[in-house]
């Protein structure tokens, strides 16, 4: 690649030991090649610029049986300007719905309990805890959209969670009765500062709540473009168990959910002696990833194989489409788009441009390839052949809501977990 790698710079910390156990026993699987952020959007005066590159490479933990990137770039760079927001799909707000029901079945709430959203984005999930009657506080460390969930009427402060952070809300606010935490644990590099925080800012009695992509549905549906520099970590239960027992937690509910291409919502409360009937789900799951052979490194070589078939099958189909003058656009401007597109060497020859509902990411050039985003509605003035859906965690939603463009002969490509043209 002509362009600079930043893999040796001071943006970028080089992983040499397990993040949770500490064992230097990593090994090597998954090199996606080095790229640019995957979110990191570009103005058109920015494409003259030179893009960083950062390597983008797995370790499985041979000890604990975590899998994290061999790599963390800087948060800053990736998430003081942040472009991903929840509140776009009514999946994700559907999902959050549930998870306050969740919460108040449990712990009932009232205007006397606080509930703090670590990673709160916009303040989608807090949004629904206000229904509830409960007092909200969102921990967010982009200020871009902090600033839209305060207009939301989400109180927000602008930080990285850590304990110096729990311990400054504490003071401020009081004890939190909920702390939840959806889809950001993958991004925190230090999670023991992570659990001290937690354990510093919740109630005796209170629950932590996390949701977070589940390494056995990433293995079983080739989930490869979930991988970014953003998610450092890839969670099984072992691991996750090895994490919060040293902190005094347990689980005291688990459910698999289908969002985000097939996540894990884990309910968790202070350690006691009663044995609770959660202990089988936990039982069930654990010999359910062993049958799956998510802490045998071999498992993680068979997915590498795979996704590298992949790559090629869907290299030739695109190439295929093209000879026979097809037009082909990008649905959806996802950040694991990206991250395909790049590892599949897409670029403006294949896709003429993408389209996204997010008005934030339509006028601006994808990292790496530089392809325009448009809004949706070019699907339907514009007329191309095939939609491919970069955003595939989003198919069935994406397919229903343009049964337009499908009207107008318009087929859908749909990447994982293996092609299939709609």
């Amino acid at each position: 690649n002509s362009i600079p790698l930043s893999m040796k710079s001071s943006n970028v910390k080089v992983v040499r030991s397990c993040r949770i156990c500490h064992s230097r026993k990593l090994y090597r699987f998954l090199d996606l090649t080095p790229m640019p952020i995957p979110n990191g959007f570009l103005k058109k005066e920015d494409l003259k610029k030179k893009e960083p590159y950062y390597e983008l490479s797995c370790y499985f933990c041979e000890n604990c049986g975590l899998v994290q990137l061999t790599n963390v770039v800087n948060p800053s760079i990736m998430f003081s300007n942040y472009v991903y927001i929840p509140s776009t799909s009514k999946i994700m707000m559907n999902n959050f719905s549930n998870l306050a029901y969740c919460a108040n079945n449990l712990i009932k709430l009232d205007g006397k309990k606080l509930v703090i959203d670590i990673g709160s984005n916009d303040g989608s999930l807090l949004k629904f805890f206000k229904i509830y009657g409960a007092k909200v506080l969102g921990i967010d460390p982009a200020k871009n959209i902090a600033k839209l969930a305060e207009m939301n009427g989400i109180l927000t402060e602008v930080k990285l969670f850590n304990l110096t952070t729990a311990k400054t809300v504490a003071k401020k606010y009081g004890k939190a009765t909920v702390i939840t935490a959806t889809n950001v644990v993958a991004h925190i590099d230090d999670l023991h500062q992570l659990f001290k925080g937690v354990d510093k800012l919740l109630s005796s009695d209170g629950i932590f709540i996390t949701e977070f992509p589940y390494l056995l549905d990433l293995v079983q549906k080739n989930e490869f473009d979930t991988i970014y520099h953003e998610h450092l970590s890839y969670f099984s239960l072992k691991p996750w168990l090895h994490l919060i027992n040293q902190y005094g937690f347990e689980i005291i509910e688990a459910q698999r959910l289908f969002i985000q291409g097939g996540s894990i919502r884990l309910i968790h409360k202070r350690k006691n002696k009663s044995k609770g009937s959660y202990q089988k789900t936990i039982n069930y799951l654990i010999k359910l990833e062993e049958s799956h052979g998510l802490y045998d490194k071999s498992a993680f070589d068979k997915f590498s194989d795979r996704v590298s078939n992949l790559r090629t099958e869907i290299i030739t189909t695109l190439k295929k489409l093209k000879k026979e003058k097809k037009k082909i656009v990008g649905y959806g401007a996802a950040a694991k788009g990206n991250v395909l597109m790049h590892y599949f060497n897409i670029n403006s020859k294949i896709f003429d441009y993408v389209v996204d509902s997010t008005s934030y990411k339509q006028g601006l050039y994808t990292p790496g390839n530089h392809i325009l985003v448009h809004p949706e509605q070019k699907l339907l003035t514009d007329h191309p052949d095939y939609a491919f859906i970069l955003a595939w965690n989003f198919a069935d939603e994406i397919i229903e809501k343009r049964r337009d463009f499908k009207k107008i002969g318009g087929k859908f490509i749909i990447p994982i977990p293996k092609l299939k043209i709609v």
